[in-house]
């Protein structure tokens, strides 16, 4: 795959445009996508997701020639949202995300609520999809008026990467409402740009929510024969032992997580 440079401007369609955080993780690929969303005339901008606390990467943000008037979070994971406290200092712009302990001087995302803003001509719509973590959101971008013009693509945080699977988060992730939020995805999201949180942008959000979807209940099958063959006490350990052995050890402590995320869901299926 040809990647970006780090701390460089790409436009991706008419209104949005990424920054690649110089942060590369397993878990964050080469690093947090930043997103800004503005016509090529406008003075004003949105930014979603601004990353981590990374004082280079929030003057690249800051510094494109336009003022940034609202920060929006596609999550609370601190690759995406640490340095949002930050690039308020920097900016003056407030700060909005699903949960409101994680707003600064903005009110709280509303799931389908419509962001227009004066001097923005793209809108953006809120779509709460829980699953990663409760508080996780989409935001589909227009190139003008949401619903009457053309949906140029979907931001996804970490609901959905450009590849890999992603982890569902144990404290308070929701395997269920998270293929709940995939077959959303799916739907919506067909012919539609992928714009992720992390990797690359793909042409068809629709065929990554399926991919997802039949990762997951590959999982939820596995562990169905495991419990076939050793029965229901087999230990977490042993069954990440039986289902990952082509995972990565430094990747263990995710299958774990993912693992019994999935048990939970199992469990309320009777």
């Amino acid at each position: 795959m040809q990647f970006p440079a780090y701390a460089q401007l790409r436009p991706v369609t008419d209104s949005a445009s990424v920054v690649l955080c110089d942060n590369p993780s397993y878990g964050a690929l080469e690093g947090t996508n930043s997103w800004i969303i503005r016509a090529p005339e406008d003075d004003d901008a949105i930014v979603v997701d601004p990353g981590p606390e990374d004082e280079g990467h929030l003057n690249v943000l800051s510094a494109r020639g336009h003022r940034v008037a609202l920060i929006l979070l596609t999550h609370r994971h601190h690759d995406h949202a640490a340095g949002a406290l930050r690039f308020r200092q920097l900016t003056g712009a407030p700060v909005r995300a699903i949960d409101e302990r994680y707003c600064i001087g903005g009110e709280p995302l509303v799931d389908g609520e419509i962001i227009s803003l004066e001097d923005v001509t793209p809108e953006l719509r809120v779509a709460h999809t829980p699953g990663h973590t409760q508080d996780s959101a989409c935001f589909f971008v227009y190139t003008r008026e949401a619903g009457n013009s053309p949906l140029e693509g979907i931001i996804t945080g970490d609901t959905i990467a450009g590849r890999h699977t992603t982890m569902i988060s144990e404290t308070d992730g929701d395997l269920g409402r998270y293929l709940d939020t995939l077959s959303m995805l799916e739907a919506e999201g067909r012919d539609v740009p992928l714009l992720p949180g992390h990797g690359e942008e793909l042409p068809d959000l629709s065929v990554m929510a399926r991919k997802y979807i039949d990762r997951r209940h590959y999982r939820l099958q596995q562990i169905q024969e495991q419990w076939e063959k050793h029965g229901r006490d087999i230990s977490v350990d042993r069954l990440v032992d039986e289902m990952y052995q082509d995972v990565d050890p430094v990747l263990r402590d995710a299958a774990l997580q993912s693992t019994r995320v999935a048990l939970r869901y199992l469990a309320t299926q009777g």
